[in-house]
């Protein structure tokens, strides 16, 4: 049976820190993404206001370390040229008109279909400055 991709959920919670009234303790789960190819990454913004919300991005995907791969050829063995992903910004959608202010999420999609395997760095970005940069493990399909 062939492997059907899924979205993967990411939730960015901004925590108000109670002592220092201006900072945001910021937690990612889970702390290490692991995808396969052709699965979506959908990241659910929580705690954040709406104008704040609007100004925070994803993207900047930078290959660390590919996936321990090779190409056989005229050479013998030899390692694939990395393509990594494009360097896409995934904007945040804001949440549908009527949500209740306790439900409403902000979410932010990037399909990884043409991406080479292996860990990636990338960055939360607000208003085009990066804040966190987690990581992401993209894996090949199940067969």
């Amino acid at each position: 049976m062939p492997y059907r991709p899924v979205e993967r959920i990411v939730t960015v919670e901004f925590d108000r820190d109670p002592r220092r009234k201006k900072e945001y303790e910021v937690r990612i789960t889970p702390e290490q993404a692991v995808i396969r190819h052709g699965d979506t990454i959908v990241w659910d913004v929580q705690g954040l206001t709406p104008a704040q919300a609007d100004k925070i991005s994803f993207g900047h995907f930078d290959l660390i370390e590919p996936a321990a791969r090779v190409t056989s050829g005229k050479s013998g063995l030899l390692p694939p040229k990395a393509k990594g992903l494009l360097d896409k910004v995934a904007g945040v959608t804001p949440p549908k008109k009527g949500v209740k202010a306790a439900n409403r999420r902000y979410v932010a999609v990037l399909e990884a279909k043409p991406a080479e395997l292996g860990f990636y760095k990338y960055d939360i970005m607000f208003d085009g400055h990066t804040i966190v940069d987690p990581d992401v493990e993209i894996r090949g399909p199940r067969y």
